[in-house]
This record gives C-alpha cells, structure tokens and sequence, in this order.
C-alpha cells in the first residue's frame, strides 16, 4: 500500500549504481519499493529501500538524513534490514522472491530483486475476481504451502501473509513478495523485526506481547487469504473472535466447484486458538489433499476417474 513516505522516496530518474528509478511501486513504515531499469542487463527489478517512517528524512537531494537521537533506532532497523535481504538469499523456492543484491548507499540500504508483472490478490478481489473451483483454489495455497514448509524447517516463521503480500505472475504463480516480517524460532526481542500486523490476516498470537509465534501463525494466515480469495470478504480481527466468533464459516459458501469438505479445512486453519489449528504444514496439506480426493471422487467426474 502507498503510504505518504513515498513523498521522500527517490524521484524518476533517479540512479542507484546501475539502476535507474521508474516508479514507486509501493511503501510501509520502514521501506519502499521502486521499480527500476537495469541499464547493466535490460530488464527491469524491483528495489527495496530501507527508509524509516518517524527516524529518518530525505531531503531534497538522494543522501538520507538520520536525527542523533534517532541513530540508534536507524542502525538497529537497518541490521533487520540486511537480515531480511540474506533471508532472502538464503531461502530459494518457487514462491519466494530473491534478493538478487544488497547494496548501502545514499546513507541507507537496498535490496535488488527480480520485478514480476502480475497482481496482487488484494487487487485481483478488488477487481471482483473469485476463486471458482478446486484446482484454482489448490494452484495458490499449495505452492505457498510448500515455500513456507521449508522455513518452518530451518526455524523461521514468515508471519505476513496476506492479500497485499501474494503477487499473482502472469503466468499464475503466486509470489509471497516481502521478507521483512519473518522470525525464528529462537530470536530475541531486539532481533524482531518491526512488523506492520494485516489486519484480518494476522493470528491471534501476533496482536500478544508474549504470544507464541509458529507453524499455526502461518496456517492461520494463508487460512484467511483462502477465505478472503472464496469469498471477497476479510475475515474479522482474530482477537475479537476470540471473545464472540461472529465470523461465517467458509464451508457454508460451498458449490458445486468448491465443496464443503474442502472449505471447512481452511475453517480448521482459521481458528481464533492456535491449538485448534493444524500443528504443521505436512498436516495441512494432508488435510486438504485428503479433502480434495474425497470430493472428487464423491463427483464422479472426469478429474474424478483420472484421480483414481
């Protein structure tokens, strides 16, 4: 989402090493993200600037300006930074964009990465696009599915998904496009990052000062990204459903293309509680496999003859 900080954001036109300013794609509390042309290669990239909302100001020439007494908070926010770019280096899968370099100059940070055409889920709902079968519903959750298996193995949690963060490619696949919320397991309150929580997307556990992040935060977030891309509706606040769950069930918007047995896993991931959640990735999946097989061969159909 655009925020007022793109107003300080680099002009068009603008060079970074061999890059060159386009356009502001987009911008948080902490960074903004230009596209660019690479003069080197051709093409255009992505770049991501760490710029602080509240710390630190761009004058009217390219070079950042930190307060003294905002320093300290600069250089802690920019150690997450390059964090973030290394996760992204470190971390190779299909739904995962990749930092191609991590460069300072004018004073901050940057992160290269590839520029995808697409759009996002939040913008394809917006436009009154609805998922309408199985397989549609399967070809987004799936592949995110198994990029955020492999962080949740080596101990890190991506804790920021949601309509704005999944980019459709024009070729349909689904590109979780930011790093800068993920955790591990096992980091310190200075090592946490500053995260900006998606309201409807975010798990109970996150809005907790000492909620416990892990495989359900994540479940629970892909969980209402497939309510929201069913449905075109945001789910309520996860704290407040804890207290009164006035939220409609998924399942009850079942048809012919997307059955019951099937939404009312994603019901499962959805749960205010993180126990009632799936444990893990693999048990989710499973759950949703499991779900799909049996309606489809509940059907007859075709697809249902080829799966058996």
């Amino acid at each position: 989402m655009m925020s007022v900080q793109a107003l300080c954001g680099l002009p068009e036109g603008a060079r970074l090493r061999e890059f060159e300013i386009l356009s502001v794609l987009g911008g948080g509390k902490t960074s903004l993200v230009y596209r660019a042309h690479d003069h080197n290669l051709g093409r255009s990239a992505a770049i991501k600037e760490y710029l602080p909302a509240g710390i630190a100001y761009r004058p009217a020439h390219a070079q950042v300006n930190v307060p003294p007494d905002k320093s300290e908070a600069f250089a802690q926010g920019l150690k997450r930074f390059f964090t973030e770019g290394r996760n992204m280096t470190k971390f190779r899968h299909l739904v995962f964009r990749e930092a191609l370099q991590l460069f300072t100059e004018n004073g901050t940070a940057y992160i290269v990465m590839p520029y995808y055409d697409g759009r996002t889920l939040r913008e394809m709902v917006r436009d009154g696009w609805r998922v309408a079968d199985i397989g549609n519903l399967l070809s987004i959750i799936l592949p995110v599915l198994t990029g955020l298996s492999m962080l949740h193995q080596a101990g890190y949690y991506h804790c920021d998904i949601s309509a704005d963060n999944v980019l459709i490619r024009d070729d349909g696949v689904p590109i979780l496009l930011d790093f800068g919320a993920m955790r591990r397991k096992d980091s310190t309150a200075e090592e946490r990052p500053i995260a900006e929580l998606a309201p409807g997307f975010a798990a109970r556990e996150q809005y907790e000062e000492n909620g416990e992040i892990g495989a359900e935060t994540d479940i629970y977030a892909l969980s209402a990204l497939g309510y929201y891309i069913v449905t075109g509706i945001i789910p309520d606040l996860s704290f407040s459903r804890v207290v009164h769950d006035l939220l409609k069930p998924l399942a009850s918007f079942a048809t012919s293309g997307l059955p019951a047995e099937v939404l009312s896993v994603i019901d499962r991931g959805l749960a205010p509680g993180p126990q009632a959640r799936f444990r893990d990735i693999a048990s989710f999946v499973k759950a949703l496999e499991s779900a799909t097989q049996h309606a489809m061969l509940q059907s007859g159909g075709p697809l249902a003859r080829e799966m058996m």
